[in-house]
């Protein structure tokens, strides 16, 4: 079971550029995240995993908008040294039949989103409304085309994620998940991901996140 991707939190475009910059790892694409006064900026990995980094592009939520904008911002004043902090993380499923097991188990809403054109493959997502109360659940995720075949001009060849911190229960999340993810470790609390640990072919892995 594999993490599919992890959404960090950013103030500014730049701040997230240069971070990434420094690291080594390139950016495939971006864009306006309609109607929550988000863009984004999209690294790929390995195998379809990413990171997905949210940043304020001075729009406001449309009104009833799910409150991501505010969740980044108060993560971000929380953790002012902090120029990405890990703000959620889904899980991939490649059964769907399984995905929705799940859903059907743990009482999860099931949302169905098609293609957004050429890079945008439609996906089935369960669980996202239930991490607004509880941060250290992740959405499952299942793509029926296969996730988007995206490539960046990283100076750095990564590996993927390697490891992700989560303040948690180990339990609940691996009940969540019908199974432990791999790479996942969980710290008391229930405050959600903390950093995540990004490996490469050559050199030391990269950490982004929170101090430990």
């Amino acid at each position: 079971m594999e993490i599919d991707h992890v959404v960090l939190a950013a103030r500014t475009k730049t701040d997230a550029e240069q971070v990434l910059s420094e690291a080594g790892l390139g950016i495939a694409r971006g864009r306006t995240i309609p109607g929550l006064g988000l863009s984004n900026l999209v690294v790929p990995l390995r195998h379809g995993q990413v990171l997905e980094i949210h940043y304020p592009n001075g729009e406001a939520p449309a009104p009833g908008a799910p409150p991501l904008l505010e969740f980044d911002k108060e993560a971000l004043a929380a953790h002012p040294s902090q120029p990405l902090v890990p703000m959620a993380w889904l899980v991939a499923f490649e059964n769907e039949q399984r995905l929705r097991e799940l859903a059907a188990t743990n009482g999860m809403s099931v949302i169905e989103t098609p293609s957004e054109g050429p890079g945008f493959p439609p996906y089935t997502l369960a669980g996202f409304g239930a991490n607004f109360d509880r941060r250290f659940l992740p959405c499952l995720i299942h793509w029926p085309e296969g996730p988007a075949a995206l490539s960046a001009a990283h100076r750095r060849q990564p590996v993927g994620i390697t490891g992700i911190d989560v303040a948690g229960p180990a339990d609940v999340i691996e009940g969540w998940c019908g199974g432990k993810p791999n790479g996942l470790r969980t710290a008391p609390g229930t405050a959600g991901p903390l950093r995540i640990e990004i490996g490469f072919v050559d050199g030391a892995p990269l950490t982004l996140g929170l101090a430990e």
